[in-house]
């Protein structure tokens, strides 16, 4: 998720309970084992996306792409460089060969990720980075042309590069990236299938560990722990009781006690994919009120992954799942499912497409959302329950077995 930053801490898994698909509204037995750890993201796959990405520039009139390090120039160039006020930038142009852009004092260390794929231009000190950029694009004959702009950089960038060349041309790289990122390929599938197994297999055993009298803290760090305990380091957060009637809970510490719903929310890293899960459960016996809502929440999720198909828009997505909760009288709109019903998943928790109210987007197969529809009561409770579904070429599926019940034991 997007204010969660999980990292990668290992690969190596045996003997650990497997979960199987939740495919168009079916349940499916679990199986004995996990699979193996699927291989991460070749390069191969790398020169697709630019190929793929090439294209698009090509239809939208773009001359070159500009690419700031983060989840853009992972996915495309396979750098991992953390942003600085120090200018480094990976530039795609329309045809021929990427450049990477770097300081020059860092130069050893792009070369030993470029690995020879790409050309490498570094700038001193006290030169102007945007200059270079720009006698970049001039050399590779580009000039005229429009530079288009990951949408994630920061706005100096373009500022800069405008008063290094007064006439060149700019304009966003959403349209690009989107169209490559959003729909993902059966191997960025299965890496996130595994991710969310691994991630259920932890819950599983957070969950044993509740008792009475701990906090919310102890709960975060028993559920990091059977993550790293498989290999993986990631990150959850614990709502007890009346914190979780706010979907990212209240600053107030509190301690568990009996008959108290538990709402964890979080996820982990798997090669640079993100899981995300929310597990609602009560420390021992449920009211009826916390099981009526639990049944509601859990038909909306059910409804909203039946319906959702390539050709349908996402907006349309929220839409069945919302009307669930009105129709059971915790409506209308956004009065107790107070957010979106998903958001689109991937190298970062959070990126596009969105099942918001009003959407357009037209879903295509490969597609990956998070199905989280919740209804809030504040000063009661709150019950959400995520899972991630993919589209697939006729409908869709769960990558993890939604939850049955409130029962820990049964997540």
């Amino acid at each position: 998720m997007d204010r969660r930053q999980f990292v990668q801490h290992g690969v190596t898994l045996a003997g650990v309970a497997a979960v199987s698909r939740f495919n168009s509204g079916e349940f499916f037995e679990p199986k004995t084992m996990l699979p193996d750890p699927p291989a991460p993201i070749t390069e191969t796959e790398r020169e697709q996306r630019r190929e793929k990405a090439q294209r698009l520039m090509k239809q939208l009139g773009f001359s070159a792409m500009l690419i700031e390090p983060g989840a853009n120039m992972t996915y495309f160039a396979g750098i991992e460089w953390g942003r600085s006020e120090r200018l480094f930038a990976f530039i795609l142009p329309e045809t021929g060969k990427p450049v990477v852009i770097s300081p020059a004092f860092e130069q050893q260390r792009a070369e030993d990720q470029v690995n020879g794929r790409f050309d490498i231009r570094v700038w001193q000190e006290d030169q102007n980075p945007e200059v270079l950029v720009a006698d970049t694009l001039r050399d590779l004959g580009l000039s005229a042309g429009r530079l288009a702009i990951d949408p994630s950089a920061r706005s100096f960038i373009s500022t800069e590069l405008a008063l290094a060349r007064p006439g060149m041309q700019f304009g966003t790289a959403a349209v690009i990236i989107n169209q490559c990122r959003g729909v993902k390929s059966a191997h960025e599938i299965e890496i996130m299938r595994f991710a969310n197994q691994i991630t259920l297999q932890a819950y599983r055993e957070g969950f044993k560990t509740l008792k009475a009298g701990m906090t919310q803290a102890e709960l975060t760090r028993n559920f990091a722990t059977e993550m790293t305990k498989l290999g993986y380091e990631g990150g959850v957060f614990a709502l007890f009781g009346e914190s979780s009637a706010y979907p990212h809970g209240l600053p107030k510490p509190r301690t568990l006690a009996e008959n108290q719903v538990v709402l964890v929310d979080g996820g982990l890293t798997v090669l640079g994919y993100q899981s995300d899960m929310t597990r609602t459960v009560v420390f021992g016996t449920p009211a009826p009120e916390a099981q009526k809502v639990f049944d509601v929440v859990h038909e909306a999720q059910r409804q909203a992954l039946a319906f959702a198909a390539p050709g349908k828009r996402c907006g349309e997505v929220d839409a069945a799942a919302r009307k669930v909760i009105t129709d059971a009288g915790y409506g209308p709109d956004y009065r107790t499912f107070t957010h979106r019903l998903g958001h689109g998943i991937g190298l970062e928790g959070h990126e596009w497409p969105y099942l918001v109210r009003g959407s357009q987007v037209i879903i295509e197969p490969g597609m990956t959302f998070s199905d989280e529809p919740g209804i809030y009561q504040y000063g009661k409770f709150g019950i959400r329950l995520e899972d991630i579904m993919a589209i697939t070429e006729t409908g869709s599926e769960m990558l993890t077995p939604p939850q049955k019940s409130l029962s820990p034991a049964l997540v």
